[in-house]
């Protein structure tokens, strides 16, 4: 018999979704490196740059792959400090992480399309409902 025991399922869905954040993380740095060293192509030969591009993904995920892990297990850490304060632990960590997802989306539409998302483009694109307006008479 081991004497590691399973840490409970919640808490492994929440590293699951921290480790899966990071993963975003990087990529939006890597996305980010890979514009501006694209960028050095009118200055240098093609060659030249694509070899500078390989060095520093290579870089980045040799030193940010051992990080991404201590990264995850820090902002997991500080979820939970969070988490104790208030009443609904469960849920409050949960919608801390729905917006942490939801500040990646926009980073990332700001790094592939130069602009922020709007609610009314994201709604039309789901094709969600618009939200009916309510007016309160007195």
């Amino acid at each position: 018999m081991s004497s590691f025991t399973k840490p409970p399922l919640f808490l492994r869905v929440l590293g699951f979704l921290f480790r899966v954040l990071c993963i975003f993380a990087v990529d939006l740095v890597v996305a980010q490196l890979n514009t501006r060293v694209l960028g050095l192509s009118s200055l240098y030969p093609k060659p030249l740059v694509i070899l500078i591009g390989m060095v520093v993904v290579l870089c980045l995920f040799y030193f940010l792959v051992s990080i991404i892990d201590r990264f995850t297990k820090y902002i997991f850490k500080v979820t939970i400090e969070m988490g104790n304060f208030l009443k609904f632990r469960k849920t409050a960590m949960l919608v801390i992480i729905l917006g942490m997802y939801v500040g990646m989306f926009q980073l990332y539409s700001y790094s592939w399309f130069q602009k922020w998302t709007t609610w009314e483009e994201l709604r039309s694109a789901l094709h969600l409902p618009k939200a009916p307006r309510v007016e309160i008479q007195f």
